[in-house]
Parts: C-alpha cells; structure tokens; sequence
C-alpha cells in the first residue's frame, strides 16, 4: 500500500478501532484499495461546467480519503447476541447500551464524478438549484438506513458546506423538507467521525436541530456518551456531551 497522509492513517486506525472492539458486532470495508491522490485531479469544472468559481480549498484536499471502500457497519452487542453467537464481551455481565452506526466516506474523486443531486420533488426553483449542488460524501449503503451527508459545491461559498439528510419532516426554508446544514467544514466532520464512529444522528450535534422529542436518535447519542469513554479512552467526549445538552 502507498504511505498514508497523517489523516488517512488516523482514520485507520480508528476502523481498527471498531474492528476490534469487543463490545461491538461490525461490518467493515477493505481499506487495500485507494483512489488517485487530489493533487491529480482535473480542473473542477472538467467535472461540472456549472463549477466554475468552486473552490476546493487545501483542508478539504488534505483531509479527504483515498480509501475506495472506506466504511463500517456496527452496533453494540446485546446479551441475546452474545449468548446465540458464543460470545464473551469483556463488559462482563454489564448490558450495553443498544446503540447503531455506519458511515461509508467516497473519495474525493468520486464525490465530484456524481451526477446532479438527490430526485426529490421541489416547490421552487431555489429548492432545485439547491439539490442540483449536493453531491454524497458519507452515507450508509450497508444498512439501507437512507442517513446521508452532502459536500455543497456551490460557486462562491467558502468554506463549502456540509448538509445531512435524514429525518424527513425536518425543514428550514426556504431549503427542501429533509435537509439541515451542518455547523462544520469537511475537514472537521472528518475530525468528529473519529469521536463517534458514525452512531446514528451524530451529525445533529452540529446543527441547530433539537432532539427532545426525537426519541431514538436521542437514545443512540446518550448511549455512545455513557459508554464511549470508556471504551475508547483515548478521545475526549466532553465537547459531544455538551453538544447534546444544548439539543434537549
């Protein structure tokens, strides 16, 4: 394999991470295969000519993966599963949390070579110029569970912004029902996977979203902060903790 940038390594060895946890059950990606380095790529608008005037600044560049099939599926085992499987979690007798997660992270190259954004129905022509600049960059294909996260590449935007889409009846105008804007930079949501593994509406956490009333996506965050420090010592949760204290 060709030598890793610092952040490819540091997001393999975070998959390790979750390979080898003994509190999980995962499915994981093969990480043999990388994509050209984006110091090769094509002028932005030999992809899209509507991308003229986009630019793809140096963080999103050093940051971005080669991994061709960067991703994992997990979640916590239950005894039920430890005990059908004949499986010994070192948690002991302790039950876990029940907490999901996936991410699938597409290389740059990849992010740009899509076609137009997601088919959804539009009221207005802003709703379609809107989804026309999305394009996937983080998304659950193992699962089936339809959470995805977009890179905006909108001409004249910097930093370039990331949207996610998951709970449908979600809507700030004048944007398409089922589509928030995240409070981060690409490389930054890169740096806030490694803290959470991709559990289920992490992405929340950095949004303006509040998550009183939504039950579930609020068990599966409460759940990795009770029992993420514990199993991955080495990363500091308290940023997250607060996040979700300003959400309820």
């Amino acid at each position: 394999m060709p030598e890793l940038t610092p952040n490819e390594q540091a997001h393999l060895n975070s998959l390790h991470e979750i390979m080898n946890c003994p509190a999980f059950d995962a499915d994981c990606g093969d990480t043999d295969q990388l994509a050209p380095p984006p110091s090769g790529l094509p002028p932005l608008t030999d992809f899209n000519e509507k991308w003229e005037g986009v630019e793809l600044d140096e963080t999103i560049r050093s940051h971005s993966l080669r991994f061709i099939d960067f991703g994992a599926q997990w979640s916590t085992l239950s005894p039920e599963y430890c005990e059908e499987n004949d499986i010994e979690c070192d948690e002991g007798e302790r039950e876990l949390p029940e907490i999901h997660g996936e991410f699938f992270l597409r290389p740059l190259q990849d992010i740009l070579s899509q076609p137009e954004g997601p088919a959804r129905e539009v009221e207005t022509e802003f709703q379609r110029q809107f989804l026309s600049e999305l394009r996937v960059m983080d998304q659950t294909p193992r699962s089936g569970a339809g959470m995805i996260t977009y890179l905006r590449l909108k001409p004249g935007s910097d930093p370039l912004e990331i949207w996610y889409s998951d709970i449908a009846d979600i809507q700030t105008h004048p944007y398409p029902p089922g589509f928030v804007k995240m409070d981060l930079t690409y490389d930054a949501y890169l740096d806030a996977l490694l803290l959470t593994k991709g559990t289920y509406g992490w992405q929340y956490l950095y949004t303006e979203t509040g998550l009183a009333d939504q039950y579930e996506i609020r068990g599966y965050l409460e759940g990795m902060l009770s029992l993420f420090p514990e199993i991955f010592p080495n990363y500091d949760y308290s940023s997250l903790a607060e996040r979700l204290e300003a959400r309820l």
